[in-house]
């Protein structure tokens, strides 16, 4: 049985075969969290469990959901190495970090990791937690399960977005998902798509199929996209889609105190009323967007 056979079964029956644990200051954000279908665990207690021989630990997971800053994952101390540790598991690994701290070496040295790097909309981590547990356990006429994620996730770097939109407007779910991509995601060139769409009980399947040909719109035409449908009696009239987009380009924007993209020199921040922009004093590059937390 290969590897993927192996997830899809232990997906089919999920129970708590997913984990999520966060490490640093995301291991005390964590603390006491529950996740419907899913535990929460300590990296410690989870490793522990793994190393357990007596048989009375729980079952292995089949995933290992990860909250983390890669800053301190860059840092290469102790979260780098609870990080492989977590990692060498025979399990599905992601990493969920914060857009505003998700930078070029630290980035790079979390996707090295692990098998999958998800992008938050800011620091809003246990939200996008949520959101992507939801996405690949939730039934459906259609259903999404670990092995799609881990098709798309495969994909490269990746984000989550989710929208809302009156049920007659899908395309407009659509807009609002991609709209809530983290800041800096260009998700132009994706390789891979995974869609969930969430309906009320009265609304068409046609609905989520509209979503589908929406989100195909704003992709190249190459891209791989798998999706899955539910159905929410408490959904009312609106229309709920769930984005993970991979493959995607991410380039956060600057804040004060970072090096000119042009020539090193520190960024400084200036205010012209409502707006607020940075500039080079020393090359004169200018009208920077600001990274906002």
């Amino acid at each position: 049985m290969t590897h993927r056979d192996d997830l899809r079964e232990a997906a089919d029956a999920l129970g708590g075969s997913v984990v999520v644990c966060g490490l640093g200051a995301y291991a005390d954000r964590l603390a006491g969290a529950s996740f419907r279908n899913a535990r929460h665990a300590s990296a410690e207690d989870l490793l522990a469990e793994a190393a357990d021989a007596s048989g009375a630990a729980p079952r292995p997971p089949a995933a290992v959901v990860v909250a983390l800053d890669p800053d301190e994952v860059g840092e290469d101390g102790e979260a780098a190495e609870t990080l492989r540790a977590l990692a060498a598991l025979d399990a599905f690994a992601v990493a969920v970090v914060p857009a505003v701290a998700a930078e070029g070496d630290a980035l790079a040295a979390v996707r090295d990791a692990v098998d999958a790097a998800l992008l938050a909309e800011g620091d809003a981590v246990e939200p996008a937690v949520r959101a992507f547990l939801a996405t690949v356990q939730e039934p459906g006429f259609v259903n999404l399960d670990l092995t799609d994620a881990e098709t798309v996730l495969s994909a490269g770097v990746a984000a989550l977005g989710t929208g809302t939109a009156d049920r007659d407007a899908p395309g407009g779910a659509v807009a609002a998902a991609f709209d809530g991509l983290p800041t800096g995601v260009d998700a132009t060139d994706a390789s891979a798509v995974l869609v969930d769409v969430v309906v009320d009980p009265a609304t068409s399947v046609a609905a989520a199929t509209d979503a589908i040909a929406a989100v195909r719109e704003r992709i190249g035409a190459d891209a791989n996209v798998i999706w899955g449908g539910a159905v929410d009696e408490a959904a009312g009239d609106e229309l709920a889609v769930r984005l993970v987009v991979a493959g995607v380009r991410h380039a956060p924007p600057l804040a004060a105190g970072d090096p000119c993209p042009r020539c090193g020199a520190a960024l400084s921040a200036y205010r012209f009323g409502a707006r607020e922009t940075l500039s080079c004093d020393g090359c004169g590059y200018s009208d920077i967007a600001v990274r906002r937390g």
